[in-house]
């Protein structure tokens, strides 16, 4: 069955169902491990010391926040590339350290809508950690077939699902080619600044939400 939307589901608690995972790796960020994976349905990130767990499916998944992208439009109007965002030129790699977007680029806010004709930002925050995602919907021509990522899984002939992960971010390819689309994505950790006091700090680390 043909999928139009993609979710990317956060959540402080892990999913309730279980994930068909088909290559995953476990990296440190900010002190903590991170495991990357690639699912069935896209990919599923979790740091359980930051209660911090992200899917991205095509199928429904329940979540705190949820963000549905629209995967019928085609590609963006305006891409990173045009706007000079990415990491490393052309083909994006997690090694690199620019920003995944130009602060002046043309992105939008879309936490719970879709992004329009440009490149789409979400943002999620949970146990002293802040998420940041852009999402890049690219022609399928984008994608960098034959370049090595850390975890790569091919699901047909051009449905492909990528992942590459640095030293304080990570970066995707979903593949859809009944959509003629290459969903590009780059997400950046950083740590939130705790509250005054040590018992802050500590809140942070067990999971528990800092005070406003």
């Amino acid at each position: 069955m043909q999928r139009e939307t993609l979710q990317f589901v956060h959540s402080r608690r892990p999913p309730a169902d279980d994930l068909r995972v088909f290559d995953s790796l476990t990296r440190e960020f900010l002190g903590v491990e991170f495991t990357f994976r690639v699912i069935g349905s896209s990919h599923f990130v979790s740091a359980p010391a930051f209660d911090f767990y992200e899917v991205s499916s095509c199928e429904p998944v329940d979540g705190d926040d949820v963000t549905t992208l629209a995967l019928d439009e085609g590609p963006n109007t305006t891409t990173l590339a045009d706007a000079g965002g990415g990491l490393n030129g052309d083909r994006q790699h997690a090694g690199g350290d620019r920003q995944c977007a130009p602060d002046d680029g043309p992105s939008a806010d879309v936490n719970g809508q879709d992004a329009g004709d440009g490149p789409a930002r979400i943002r999620f925050e949970s146990g002293g950690l802040c998420c940041e995602t852009v999402v890049d919907r690219r022609p399928l021509s984008a994608f960098p077939d034959g370049a090595s990522f850390d975890l790569s899984y091919r699901f047909g002939a051009d449905a492909v699902t990528t992942v590459d992960v640095g030293t304080d971010r990570y970066e995707t390819y979903h593949t859809y080619p009944e959509f003629d689309l290459a969903l590009y994505t780059c997400t950046v950790f950083e740590e939130t600044p705790p509250a005054t006091g040590s018992a802050a700090a500590s809140d942070a680390l067990s999971g528990r939400s800092l005070t406003d």
